[in-house]
């Protein structure tokens, strides 16, 4: 279909397109362990912002985008690029930029000029791929359906690479395969050119030398020795590891074994009792991207030694109801487990999302933890444990979920604002349907007295979720106990019942008798005299009114806003007794870092490429600039592709039961099929693209709001099948919309390079940085209006870009 120079320039823009995926996803995975998964909306910034400012570079260089040169600049950046990886990785591991969140630290101006730092070393190969890929399109304008195809089907390769590289390479290993690629791109656009003038052998040599480099480079970083990681987003260096795993979910590891007490919240009496029973406190604290915690208890099979777990108010529910079958969610290192078996569960089901938290229990750490995840009495289950519960067709005594999140970024390397599946209406009312008559949900989060908001969202959300499954009056089925002080520093903890049945009075009285017993507080029984806020809460007769006037966001979170853990509005910014909570002050600080990181991603978009692009004509007036129409259009068509990608992804964890997989494919399907949709829209004859454009923007506008519409529908109906059904359902639900998103953008390319050709590189710089600001207001918008709302606003965008172009069309041709 293609001669062989074509086949070599797809080939190339292939391996770019999958070597700076891979790059981004890597960065998104190594920021959520050095800085904060907050920050991994930095990796998409670098990647779009730096491809923008290399389009405008390039428009005011018009002679390197001519056909006979391209073969020559391209080889010279794809070496480049590879050589930088390295060398910028190198770089950014010695900028002392350390944000110590949930300290009371503020975000001062010294931290944001070494965030300005970071931002310029790593944007470097950004600038090389985006400079790469301008030059391809402008070069090859008329075959651009072609070119983008490439792109695309690059980087939905370069989505399931990178997940098992960063399971074979670890974050390093798999950043510097990233250039492993391109030098191989670089291979293949030099092939037969002489990009060394005078010397062809070394032309031929040089890029072969590169990518045999890379590879060496990141094997060498895959056994640790090269490039470690040893500064992390806890506060300087970390003490010595004995277990490292990484993995597309996190980076997890394993520290010296301690011999002393882990518990979130125990009362002191039951210390000294745990002492004088010769309880055993040996444990080694696992962690999840350098800071979420879960002990792996030492264990030697005598239960009656780690009985000390019992005391915990996260166990609470054992005091309840007597020989429980349980499942845990997030059994991490083993503790929940351990504690069920100890209050005289006859079984326990372990469900973890992260197999390599499960491959460090089973494996260095099984004789340690008494072989653990190994006994008959326990199952393992590595799955999300939503999708597993929802599919299982067994019910339970006891489900219980204890501090369950673990500040790491998503996978899929969006902004990961505290979205949460496990904690949305619909789940607790998976949860309902999965308890057997008798059976309780426990679900263990922090309080704070002062401002018991995370408490009151988590019962919120659970009553809404009985409610849905038909309980007519959730008050009468919920309990709530406390302690105000904990192992952590700054919050109390609370641990909210859920009861399929309404609790009995001879309950409620027992309940009262062991809470008293082993010191903790009840905020809410009911029957009971109402003296503190969750109460009045739960009981107000119009909770509508008392949501609206509360001063933090309590509302139930659902399947369409899964942001369970913004607490904070607009209007808390400023409130300073939020600062004396860790868990608030995380929520403040998360937005002030997307602030921070916005504000420096538009710093370097006006400064680099607004800025420039305004004053063109100015410093050459034979320069092409588009028109406003034209500058409309790619614009709506950055922010609407973000905007429908990124709530789909999230979209779909739940369904297929793991994030991992939601991101290979998810993300795999969207830019696959919109792949397909350019290769196809470039087979249409010049005299035929603008006609075919009439149909393709109202077709796509309302497959979009089809989607937001129903494409949740067979997603409950279909949750039981198997997983390779799942997927082919995911397919065929995202086909449709993906394909024809990957239409518009290369048909306007086509267009504009026989009216303004020289303006291609402007348009690739304002597409990359309204598609840098489409993801974050993605992220924005699904917090505040929903993930349906947002996909809705989409097609909107789409449907006034299709207006925007034919109104160019039309005007040109008049």
């Amino acid at each position: 279909m293609f001669n062989k120079l074509e086949n070599r320039q797809l080939l190339g823009v292939f391996f770019v397109s999958m070597g700076v995926l891979t790059l981004e996803i890597a960065l998104t995975r190594i920021f959520s362990v050095t800085l904060w998964y907050h920050f991994a909306f930095l990796a998409i910034s670098l990647s779009l912002m730096s491809s923008a400012s290399a389009g405008v570079a390039l428009y005011f260089f018009p002679g390197l985008g001519r056909p006979e040169n391209v073969h020559r600049w391209i080889g010279w950046l794809s070496i480049g690029m590879a050589l930088s990886i390295p060398i910028t990785f190198i770089i950014y591991r010695q900028v002392p930029f350390a944000v110590v969140l949930n300290t009371g630290q503020s975000f001062t101006w010294r931290q944001l000029l070494w965030l300005l730092v970071i931002y310029v070393d790593l944007a470097i190969p950004f600038f090389l791929s985006g400079a790469m890929l301008s030059l391809a399109l402008t070069a090859w304008a008329g075959r651009a359906g072609r070119m983008y195809w490439a792109d695309l089907i690059g980087a939905s390769v370069g989505c399931l690479f990178s997940i098992v590289a960063l399971e074979w390479l670890g974050g390093a290993g798999a950043l510097l395969a990233a250039g492993g690629l391109v030098a191989l791109a670089g291979i293949v656009f030099t092939w037969n050119v002489e990009w060394l003038p005078g010397r062809k052998r070394l032309s031929k040599a040089f890029p072969f030398i590169v990518f045999m480099g890379m590879i060496g480079l990141s094997l060498g970083a895959a056994s640790g020795g090269w490039f470690p990681i040893t500064s992390t987003k806890g506060g300087g260096a970390e003490p010595p590891r004995v277990y490292e795993r990484w993995n597309a979910h996190s980076r997890v590891s394993v520290y010296e074994p301690v011999n002393y007490p882990f518990y979130w919240s125990v009362d002191e009496q039951y210390w000294e009792r745990a002492i004088a029973e010769g309880g055993t406190f040996r444990h080694a604290l696992l962690l999840i991207d350098a800071v979420a915690g879960t002990p792996i208890q030492g264990y030697d099979g005598a239960l009656n030694q780690v009985n000390f777990l019992r005391y915990d108010l996260t166990a609470f529910v054992y005091h309840v109801i007597e020989a429980p079958n349980t499942l845990v969610i997030g059994s991490g290192g083993g503790r929940d487990v351990l504690a069920a078996l100890t209050s005289g569960a006859p079984h326990v089901t372990a469900v973890e999302v992260n197999p390599a938290v499960i491959e460090a229990v089973r494996g260095p750490f099984g004789e340690f933890s008494g072989h653990l995840y190994d006994l008959p009495e326990v199952t393992v289950a590595v799955a999300d444990a939503r999708g597993y519960i929802a599919r299982s067709p067994n019910r339970y005594d006891v489900i219980q979920a204890s501090l369950i999140d673990t500040w790491a970024a998503g996978g899929s390397g969006a902004f990961a604002l505290s979205e949460n599946s496990l904690y949305t209406t619909e789940a607790f009312q998976t949860y309902y349907e999965h308890l057997t008559d008798r059976g309780i949900m426990t679900v263990s989060r922090w309080y704070q007295p002062e401002h018991p908001a995370e408490t009151m969202r988590l019962v919120s959300t659970g009553m809404a979720g009985w409610e849905r499954a038909g309980v007519s009056d959730p008050r009468q089925h919920v309990v709530v106990v406390a302690r105000t002080t904990s192992g952590a520093a700054t919050e109390g903890l609370a641990t909210a019942l859920f009861k399929r049945a309404p609790f009995t009075s001879n309950e409620l009285l027992h309940i009262r008798e062991q809470a008293e017993t082993l010191g903790f507080t009840v905020l809410y029984l009911p029957g009971s005299p109402i003296t503190e806020e969750v109460g009045e809460f739960i009981t107000a007769p119009d909770h509508a009114a008392f949501v609206a006037a509360y001063p933090l966001d309590v509302s139930p979170a659902t399947d369409d806003r899964p942001f369970f853990f913004n607490l904070i509005r607009l209007g808390d910014l400023l409130d300073a007794s939020l600062n004396r909570s860790g868990v608030y002050r995380m929520s403040l600080e998360a937005v002030y870092m997307l602030s921070a990181v916005i504000g420096v991603a538009l710093f370097f978009g006006v400064l680099f490429v607004i800025l420039p692009l305004l004053l063109s004509n100015r410093r050459n007036a034979q320069l092409t600039r588009p028109s406003f129409s034209l500058l409309g259009y790619f614009a709506l068509l950055g922010i609407a592709f973000m905007l429908m990608e990124i709530p789909t992804i999230q979209k779909f964890t739940v369904y297929l039961g793991r994030p991992v997989y939601s991101l290979a494919v998810a993300l795999f399907s969207i830019l696959l099929f919109s792949s397909l949709g350019s290769l196809w829209s470039s087979r249409w004859a010049a005299t035929s693209l603008t006609r075919n454009l009439r149909w393709v923007f109202p077709l796509l506008a309302f497959c979009i709001l089809l989607h937001a519409a129903t494409a949740l529908w067979p997603l409950p109906q279909t949750q039981n099948l198997p997983l390779a059904a799942r997927l082919l359902v995911t397919l065929l639900l995202l086909a449709p919309p993906s394909f024809l998103m990957g239409i518009p953008f290369p048909s306007g390319i086509r267009w504009m390079s026989a009216q303004r050709r020289g303006a291609v590189p402007w348009i690739w710089s304002i597409n990359g940085v309204m598609s840098m600001l489409g993801s974050a207001l993605a992220t924005a918008l699904a917090i505040q209006i929903g993930f349906r709302a947002t996909l809705v606003i989409a097609a909107v965008l789409y449907a006034l870009a299709g207006i925007l172009l034919l109104y160019e069309i039309r005007h040109t041709s008049a």
